[in-house]
């Protein structure tokens, strides 16, 4: 008995260790990267967004893994010299709040779009890097007259083969799994994430600008738990959404790279285009995954491509 309670007791010891220095990663995230706009509330949900330059708009909207930053670091900066430009926080992501499950690409869309609609009454060019790909296709398909065209970014946009990672089902798993990721992520996410990035940017080298990105933001708990649902949803969610591509109506572009090998070229940009009759597809040889850091030369040339067209 004196073994089993000496047992139990470094367990719950080691758990509260854990807590303990996830606790202390995550707010040491936060103020490494503090929020960088505004919250404004849309259906009981603050999202956090920042707002600048003037002219047509632009919402751009960011990857799995990802926050507002990711265009903080790369196209934002350029972008408001020319559009009043929106970058929003997915919710979950960043310093945006998160509703209740199920938070699919079609919610974030309605809830996003609701943001859009008190910044602008004007129809906006929608971006969308890989994950926000999905989302901006189902802002187009929900609002096709609010949309003056959408940009797509080494878009996720079909279901895939491959079953979902085990540490995005972790957080389902019964008993253990929200204690599993309210304490790995943290430390497991940072001994992990070089290579993680690097191979993001597989073949290229690593952006420098990536720093300015906030990756340890989305190793807090609050923003694991939703990043893996997020990912655990899409594949049935895009099963049942690539069936509407054939009516999608605003202009597409869509930009991947032949050497992207997170979301495969040929099982997500190639089919778009053909199931979008009037899309546009460039495909960027040498290119990897990270294309607002890599080729933003060629984003920023389709949001103006766009909006010659309004």
């Amino acid at each position: 008995m004196k073994v089993l309670v000496a047992f139990l007791a470094a367990l719950a010891g080691s758990v509260g260790a854990l807590y303990g220095v996830n606790w202390y990663l995550a707010r040491a995230a936060e103020r490494a990267f503090p929020p960088a706009g505004e919250r404004r509330t849309i259906e009981g949900v603050a999202l956090h967004y920042v707002a600048a330059g003037s002219g047509p708009p632009v919402v751009l909207i960011h990857s799995a893994n990802g926050t507002l930053n990711d265009f903080r670091a790369t196209l934002l900066d350029r972008l408001i010299t020319r559009f009043h430009t929106i970058a929003v926080d997915r919710p979950g992501y960043g310093y945006s709040e998160r509703p209740a499950d199920p938070v699919t690409p079609d919610v974030q869309a309605r809830l996003i779009r609701g943001l859009v609609r008190t910044l602008t009454t004007e129809r906006a060019i929608v971006v969308g890097f890989s994950f926000g790909g999905a989302v901006a296709l189902s802002y187009g398909l929900d609002y096709p007259d609010e949309v003056a065209g959408v940009v797509l970014l080494a878009p996720a946009a079909f279901e895939w083969p491959t079953p979902v990672d085990w540490k995005w089902r972790m957080p389902a798993w019964p008993l253990v799994g929200r204690a599993l990721a309210d304490t790995l992520p943290q430390i497991a996410g940072r001994l992990t994430a070089a290579s993680a990035i690097a191979g993001a940017f597989y073949p290229e080298p690593v952006s420098p600008a990536y720093a300015q990105a906030g990756f340890p933001l989305i190793l807090r708990p609050s923003s694991f738990r939703a990043n893996a649902a997020d990912i655990r949803a899409l594949k049935p969610f895009l099963r049942a959404q690539s069936a509407r591509y054939p009516s999608f109506e605003p202009p597409l572009i869509v930009i991947t790279g032949d050497a992207d090998r997170v979301v495969s070229p040929a099982i997500h940009a190639e089919p778009l285009k053909r199931a979008v009759a009037h899309a546009e597809l460039i495909v960027i040889p040498g290119a990897g995954h990270l294309l607002p850091y890599t080729r933003p030369d060629d984003a920023i040339a389709a949001v103006e491509r766009l909006a010659r067209r309004r």
